[in-house]
C-alpha cells in the first residue's frame, strides 16, 4: 500500500522528504472538499516534483453549460503527466470514453463505491481505480478487493465528508437573521457530535468534527492488497498532520504498535465504520 496525502496546499516538499510521493488535489472550479489548483499550478507542481504520482479530482456536479469547459480542461490535463482523474459526475466518464487520454480514471462517487459488482462494471468501462466509500467496514473492503481487478483507495485518516449541497446554506442562514456570512468555516453540534460546515461557490459541505482514524486496520488492508491509503490533511493543523504522516509511515513500514498508540493518543480512536456494520439493508 502507498500512503496518499491530500495536502492543504501545493507546498508538498515536507511530505516528499517523508517519502510520500502520491497526492490528490482538486481542479479549480471543478472540485469540492479538496485543495484547489489551476492547470498552471498543477504544471508547476509536476515540474518541481516530476517523480510524484498526482491525482486530480473533478467531483462537482456537471451541468450542460459546463460540458465544453469540462472537455477543455480534460484535454489540458492530458498534456500533463498526471496519474489519474477522480470523477463523480458521469459526464467525465463520457468525455473520457470519446478520447484517448494518457491518464486513468478513478471512480469516486463518495458514498456509492460499496460493492465489487459495480466496481467490475466500471472496470470494464476502463475505469482502473476506485475510492471505497467510508461507510463500509474493513471486512467489506477486503471482500471487494478479493473480487475485483480495480485498484482501490481507502480513506484511512481525516475528517470525513457527511453531506454536500449545491445550496449556499450558510449564506442563506445568515441572510435569514439579517447578517452577512463571513466566508469562514462554522461548527455545529447535534446530539453531542460536532460537525464542520463550510461553503464555497459550489455549495455547502458538512464534515465530521472529529478525525476518523483507521490506523489499526492499515496492515490488514495492506495485506489484502488494497493499493492506496488516504490521509486527508484538510482541517487538520500543520504540526498535527506532519505527525500523522510520520506515524502512519512507521506503521506501514514497520508495523509499529507504538506508533499506532501514539497516533490514537494524538487524534483519538474514532474508527468510523471500519468495524461497524450498517443496520440498513437494501432488499
Amino acid at each position: 500500500m502507498k500512503l496518499v496525502v491530500i495536502p492543504k496546499n501545493k507546498h508538498i516538499d515536507k511530505f516528499i522528504k517523508q517519502n510520500i510521493n502520491t497526492f490528490i488535489f482538486g481542479l479549480d472550479h471543478f472540485a469540492i472538499n479538496y485543495p484547489l489548483l489551476t492547470i498552471l499550478e498543477i504544471k508547476e507542481v509536476l515540474d518541481k516534483h516530476p517523480n510524484i504520482e498526482l491525482f486530480i479530482s473533478i467531483n462537482k456536479n456537471i451541468f450542460n453549460k459546463d460540458l465544453d469547459q469540462l472537455n477543455d480542461v480534460m484535454q489540458k490535463l492530458n498534456t500533463l503527466p498526471i496519474k489519474g482523474v477522480l470523477f463523480y459526475d458521469l459526464a467525465v466518464l463520457s468525455i473520457y470514453q470519446k478520447n484517448s487520454f494518457n491518464y486513468d480514471l478513478v471512480w469516486h462517487q463518495t458514498h456509492m463505491v460499496t460493492n465489487y459488482n459495480t466496481c467490475n462494471y466500471y472496470y470494464n468501462k476502463k475505469v482502473k481505480y476506485g475510492v471505497l466509500a467510508s461507510e463500509i467496514t474493513k471486512d467489506e473492503m477486503i471482500e471487494i478487493k478479493k473480487n475485483t481487478k480495480m485498484h482501490l483507495f481507502v480513506f484511512l485518516i481525516g475528517h470525513m465528508i457527511m453531506s454536500c449541497s449545491r445550496r449556499k446554506l450558510l449564506t442563506n442562514f445568515y441572510e435569514s437573521i439579517g447578517q452577512k456570512y463571513d466566508l469562514t468555516s462554522k461548527t455545529i453540534t447535534e446530539n453531542n457530535n460536532e460537525y464542520i460546515v463550510n461553503e464555497s461557490n459550489l455549495g455547502t459541505n458538512i464534515i465530521t468534527g472529529d478525525i476518523i482514524n483507521g490506523i489499526e486496520y492499515l496492515q490488514e488492508l495492506n495485506m489484502a492488497g488494497i493499493e492506496y491509503g488516504i490521509i486527508n490533511g484538510l482541517n487538520i493543523a500543520d504540526d498535527i498532520l506532519d505527525k500523522i504522516v510520520f506515524l502512519a509511515q512507521d506503521v506501514l513500514n514497520n508495523n509499529s504498535s507504538k506508533s499506532i498508540n501514539e497516533l490514537q493518543e494524538l487524534i483519538g480512536h474514532n474508527t468510523g465504520f471500519f468495524n461497524k456494520k450498517t443496520i440498513y439493508k437494501v432488499k
